[in-house]
């Protein structure tokens, strides 16, 4: 009878060492998947599971299947704190992952602090997630005081304006890059001529507006989502005021470009490749991905046939993430600690495309282009 209980207890254990070991690594992100900066975290998040589907496709890390748990937060502060809450202590996420923001990234940093959670890869270049001590945070991509500096040297320092105005959403993105922006001007003794601020995620931009046409820059430097950037200009050239606008990478590029009017004026910098037109290895691998995404979904609703593949810069920004996330779980595969993989992102490369960690900042890219938004897509500033 003893010896029946023993081989009773053997299956046990070894079922429940199966089922631990056919656990998902799970990591959560919160991010807008609804309201006026939706497309941002679909985007992200579509690029990020195209990364995520593809190892899980190939077995999972170490027969671990990647489980990325998305809340939406409607890029509002106070709902990526409950959605926070929810993932670490409910879900008990590994990692956070893919955060879309400065207001609501920085909302939950008492927290990240407290349970020194990995934040990995959030969709903003602040400078409050870019601090030495916060040795939990990974950023993947460039700042925006890189952003701001590449703007500035190309603006005023080549094509000689003076007449500036900013326009800026009302929170710590805005602020964030408005600080960015003022210190560079004032390396070259400017200042704007008005700072014009708006509400995250408005639709009443009457009183933005009209500050600046009433001081007629020439230059409208911007910093906000691409639906209230796009209702902004807009509304401008309905009153005559058309100058040259600039937006910063967060904005969202691709959507932007493809609710502008061709008539306008629009610089963007960028940090990350144009996903259209690029020849990185790094563009290629999230081309074909998506490409294989679209005909799979085409053969399940053939309706979707000749349907093409929806590229935009967030959506590549999120696959890179991710690409950069699954080496790191692979590197920990054999011990699986939030500890490992926080040491292991650093180490990582990514196709072709060039990353030098910068340990004080924790950031790996350091890359920023600028390009002309164009009806027929991106154009470098060079040409």
């Amino acid at each position: 009878m003893c010896r029946y209980l023993k081989l009773f207890s053997c299956i046990l254990v070894g079922v429940s060492l199966q089922a631990l070991a056919a656990a998902p690594i799970k990591v959560g992100m919160s991010a807008p998947f609804s309201g006026r900066a939706e497309r941002l975290g679909l985007d992200y998040r579509a690029g990020a599971q195209l990364a995520f589907n593809q190892i899980n496709q190939q077995g999972g890390i170490a027969g671990q299947q990647l489980e990325l748990i998305t809340l939406d937060d409607g890029y509002e502060p106070l709902r990526t704190v409950d959605n926070t809450r929810q993932l670490v202590f409910h879900d008990k996420v590994l990692a956070l992952f893919g955060y879309v923001g400065t207001p609501t990234s920085n909302a939950v940093l008492p927290l990240l602090r407290h349970e020194q959670i990995p934040f990995i890869a959030p969709f903003s270049g602040a400078d409050l997630l870019r601090q030495p001590a916060d040795h939990f945070i990974y950023n993947f991509r460039a700042s925006y005081a890189q952003e701001a500096s590449a703007q500035i040297q190309y603006l005023v320092d080549q094509r000689h304006f003076k007449k500036i105005a900013l326009l800026i959403q009302a929170d710590e993105f805005g602020a964030s890059v408005e600080r960015n922006f003022l210190a560079e001007l004032h390396k070259r003794q400017l200042k704007p001529l008005v700072i014009s601020r708006f509400k995250r995620n408005t639709t009443d931009l009457a009183d933005a507006v009209a500050a600046l046409v009433a001081q007629k820059p020439d230059v409208v430097l911007t910093v906000g989502t691409y639906q209230v950037l796009i209702d902004a200009i807009e509304l401008g050239a309905t009153q005559g005021f058309n100058p040259l606008y600039s937006v910063v990478s967060f904005t969202g590029v691709s959507e932007l470009t493809s609710l502008l009017d061709p008539r306008q004026q629009v610089l963007a910098s960028m940090v990350m490749p144009d996903p259209n037109q690029s020849k990185l290895a790094l563009v290629d691998a999230y081309r074909q991905q998506s490409l294989a995404q679209t005909v799979s979904k085409a053969a399940l609703l053939p309706a979707m046939a000749q349907a093409k593949p929806r590229l935009s810069d967030v959506a590549l920004e999120g696959f890179a993430a991710a690409t950069v996330l699954v080496g790191a779980l692979k590197q920990c595969a054999a011990t699986m600690t939030r500890q490992c993989v926080l040491q292991a992102l650093p180490q990582q490369q990514l196709y072709d495309f060039q990353l030098q960690y910068d340990v004080q900042r924790h950031q790996a890219s350091q890359q920023v282009s600028l390009m002309w938004l164009r009806q027929q897509g991106l154009q470098p500033v060079s040409d």
